[in-house]
């Protein structure tokens, strides 16, 4: 018998899962560099280690696929690419991750859906964007000063939550409609709904905005001929924007008329992108097997044309881009052709398979393709899939999928089983000694720059040695702070191995070499710099200083 009320008969599994999406919905800790993604990366990697303890323990077998096999090739691209990456460490953290998405993705697919069904995903993001709610609420109340672009909610950086809310919108609405009367779920489904449109409306975040307008567009189109008379219930969210838009735009002004700007950047289809995608395809151009796996931030700076009007935005001697803001550039970039040709056909199958279900399926379904069209439109002008919480809900979104569509076309998905589950241990032993040492690492960094204690700084890089940020910090607190030239400019030379176009780290060595007479060595470093940041004109006046120095009599003598 159904009750009324939230369904709590689920099992531990399903607990620890509503557990996690509640905590990564939440949780932020001011212990990291960013207090928001550093905890939520925790709760998401305790939650991948939890699920593989799960598997072992239920002795799950991996069968094969055909987007599984798809994976698999993408898997050995990314191992292969490690063998040419300026920063392994960096590319293996990512292919952890990779592999326990999509472990994580099969497990729910193969043994957790068929039990709990659609149910489960729908507690999972009302008990979660409830949660954000009331805390957004109280943000709003108590602290709206401390609102900024990078704390905007919970889930920090504005874009961040526009990532979920992707997901989350259309499957609040999916929800709702479930219950077919009023009750707990449907009552507080509704108001989360409500607070959440109000949230994308202040965030203005345009590639949700447009993402959502798409997907319901395309539901409206696929499921006129076929539901003529119901076709318009799928534009829910369209009139829920429009409505919003009209009567937030009475209190715009108020709020520095931040969502008529982003609206009128929409209609110019200006999104600040342009450049960066252009130069990342030259960087793909130059180098067609990829720079590696997760290295784009280490070699983009070389094509992002430096000081000129065509220059990749958030790039330059003060500013870091560690992504393409692009999912699928990501992976040419990173991969080359190959590796972007496999991961793009892995996404273009599940929008198709979510199609499928939408055709063929309910309503439930129908709104999952909202999600599906909104998140993969959204992840080609954003880092979608790239910070834990959007990561987190597109595995649950996208597994689920997965898990319909075989069973409205009644695919049958055995393969070989080639995978066995006590493999599973080995690959749970890695995944934590190396996020165990990762996340402490990031800790110690932390608290020993802001606190400027070196004992803290050397564990930090004790347990991670590839931490270019912790070796960069490392290098300012000794020079500025400690005032010791010869270790800061020792742990510079350790960091540009790891960064070779990093700009102020460039001339951070030029300039410490100049201070111990090394000119040379200046002159080498800046002209290095200057091959692809030609105008820099720091590092012109320090390559005429060094040169001047360099052929003073007293130097030669």
């Amino acid at each position: 018998m159904q009750s009324n009320g939230i369904n709590l008969n689920v099992s531990l599994f399903g607990c620890l899962t509503i557990l996690a999406s509640v905590l990564i919905s939440s949780v932020s800790w001011d212990v990291f560099y960013y207090k928001f993604d550093a905890p939520k990366w925790i709760v998401f990697d305790l939650f991948i280690c939890t699920t593989l303890t799960y598997a072992f323990i239920q002795r799950v077998d991996i069968e094969i696929s055909r987007i599984g096999w798809l994976c698999i090739g993408l898997l050995l691209l990314m191992l292969v690419s490690l063998t040419y990456a300026v920063n392994p460490y960096e590319g293996v953290v990512f292919i952890l991750r990779y592999l326990g998405s999509v472990l994580l993705g099969y497990l729910l697919f193969k043994h957790i859906w068929h039990r709990y069904g659609v149910k489960l995903l729908f507690d999972i993001v009302i008990y979660s964007s409830v949660v954000f709610s009331l805390f957004y609420i109280e943000s709003r109340i108590n602290d709206y000063d401390l609102v900024h672009v990078t704390a905007f909610s919970t889930f920090g950086f504005k874009n961040n939550l526009g990532q979920v809310l992707n997901i989350w919108l259309p499957v609040l609405i999916a929800a709702i409609l479930y219950q077919g009367k009023l009750n707990a779920r449907s009552v507080i489904g509704f108001l989360s709904f409500i607070i959440c449109i109000c949230a994308l409306l202040e965030s203005g975040t345009r590639g949700t905005i447009l993402g959502l307008l798409l997907g319901e567009a395309v539901l409206f189109l696929l499921v006129f001929g076929k539901l003529k008379g119901k076709a318009l219930i799928y534009l829910t969210i369209t009139v829920s924007l429009i409505a919003g838009s009209i009567a937030y735009s009475q209190v715009d002004s108020y709020l520095g008329g931040r969502l008529n700007a982003k609206l009128q950047s929409i209609k110019d289809l200006n999104t600040g992108r342009e450049a960066l995608f252009v130069n990342t395809f030259d960087m793909l151009l130059n180098k067609p097997f990829g720079v590696g796996v997760n290295n784009f931030e280490y070699i983009h700076p070389k094509f992002a044309k430096l000081g000129t009007d065509e220059a990749s935005p958030m790039a330059g001697e003060n500013r870091i881009l560690r992504t393409p803001h692009n999912i699928a550039l990501k992976f040419l970039s990173e991969t080359g052709w190959l590796g972007g040709l496999i991961f793009s056909s892995i996404l273009a199958l599940l929008l198709f398979k979510s199609m499928v279900n939408a055709y063929k399926g309910n309503q439930t379904d129908r709104w999952l393709l909202v999600a599906v069209v909104s998140t993969v439109f959204h992840s080609m002008f954003t880092a979608l899939f790239l910070t834990p919480a959007s990561l987190f809900f597109a595995i649950l979104l996208l597994s689920f999928v997965l898990y319909r569509n075989k069973e409205l076309i009644e695919e049958n998905t055995t393969g070989m089983k080639v995978l066995r589950f006590g493999y599973l241990a080995v690959l749970l032993v890695l995944y934590l000694g190396v996020f165990t040492s990762n996340h402490l690492a990031n800790y110690y960094a932390h608290h020993g720059y802001v606190s400027a204690n070196q004992l803290y700084m050397q564990r930090s890089l004790t347990l991670n040695p590839y931490d270019s940020k912790a070796l960069y910090d490392y290098y300012m607190l000794q020079r500025y702070f400690y005032k010791d030239h010869e270790e800061a400019l020792n742990a510079i030379e350790k960091f540009l191995p790891l960064y070779p176009y990093h700009t102020s780290g460039l001339l951070a060595a030029a300039e410490l070499m100049i201070m111990q007479q090394n000119y040379a060595g200046a002159l080498e470093r800046l002209d290095f710099l200057l091959t692809f940041y030609p105008e820099l004109a720091r590092a012109h006046e320090l390559r005429a200083d060094a040169q001047k120095k360099l052929e003073q009599p007293s130097f030669l003598e």
